[in-house]
């Protein structure tokens, strides 16, 4: 049983806690050799700058790849962008190196995988093959971890708002190496806490439609579908009332390609209706009622 993979986490993270442990050298010595690899990942491997929908990006909305594609220039990452990747990494390796320490079976491990269709083909490589299945290592923040990993959430919920694709990205890794799709094993990277998200028992109907979505987007990228927007601007509420602006959605608003997708007309301001000292941000595509002037 997959739970089994927790329990023997959790039993050998408790057993730790009280004293040493017994680890071998092999295991060691590969933790160390993949924390080489993550550094190196980050900071000197050379990459192809070439864009290539792949099934780490096949899940994401088809009007950001369009925009990839085509070469438009989105916003810059942040300079600590580099660490969090790092950091990331870093913790899929100890992952790795503490479940083979717990006993676990790590039957493959960072595979490269291709799935061929009607002339096409994308590439992925996944995290790991426990038990006959492939599981994706996500390192989360707290936020993430209880409400779409943990207890309140749970496949369906990062089904219902999967705007990275990991979904699509996981059953296309266990298609490509025929296999099957045992979910998430997430770990919060602010508590060191970890949880499995399975997909369901019966997870034919999940796949299939993540795969048949996965082929609509590569053919449309592929044959230079006419570029649409992908999603619409989102009426702006205040305390359960609407106030006449509009503002992006949660996807739009993280994507990168924003601004050229929605012109010189966004703007990003403090929430208009707000009269606290720090209110939240939002991107604004129109403000029919702004802020009132505090001197009038």
């Amino acid at each position: 049983m997959s739970s089994s993979i927790l329990n023997k986490v959790q039993m050998f993270l408790a057993e730790s806690n009280k004293g040493s442990v017994k680890i071998s050298d092999e295991v060691i010595k590969k933790f160390g050799e993949d924390c080489i690899q993550a550094f190196k990942k980050q900071f000197t491997q050379e990459r192809d700058p070439s864009f290539k929908v792949r099934m780490s990006n096949i899940g994401r909305p088809l009007c950001q790849l369009q925009m990839e594609k085509r070469g438009i220039k989105g916003e810059g990452m942040p300079y600590h962008a580099k660490m969090r990747n790092l950091f990331g990494d870093l913790i899929e390796a100890a992952a790795v190196a503490v479940m083979s320490a717990a006993g676990i079976e790590i039957q493959a491990e960072q595979e490269k995988v291709k799935y061929k269709f009607n002339g096409d083909s994308v590439e992925g490589q996944f995290d790991v093959k426990i038990e006959d299945k492939i599981w994706d290592i996500k390192s989360t923040s707290q936020y993430s971890f209880d409400n779409k990993f943990g207890e309140n959430g749970g496949f369906d919920a990062i089904y219902q708002d999967d705007a990275f694709g990991y979904v699509a990205q996981g059953f296309l890794y266990a298609k490509a190496s025929d296999s099957k799709f045992g979910g998430w094993i997430a770990i919060n990277k602010s508590t060191g806490e970890w949880t499995l998200t399975e997909t369901p028992l019966i997870s034919d109907r999940y796949e299939k439609e993540a795969i048949d979505k996965a082929k609509e987007t590569i053919h449309a990228v592929n044959s230079n579908k006419k570029f649409e927007r992908c999603f619409e601007d989102e009426p702006e509420y205040f305390n359960r009332k609407a106030t006449g602006n509009r503002v992006l959605g949660r996807t739009c608003s993280y994507c990168p390609y924003k601004k050229p997708c929605w012109g010189d007309g966004l703007k990003y301001a403090p929430q208009q209706q707000s009269q606290g000292k720090n209110p939240k941000w939002l991107w604004y595509t129109e403000i029919s009622n702004p802020k009132e002037n505090d001197n009038a």
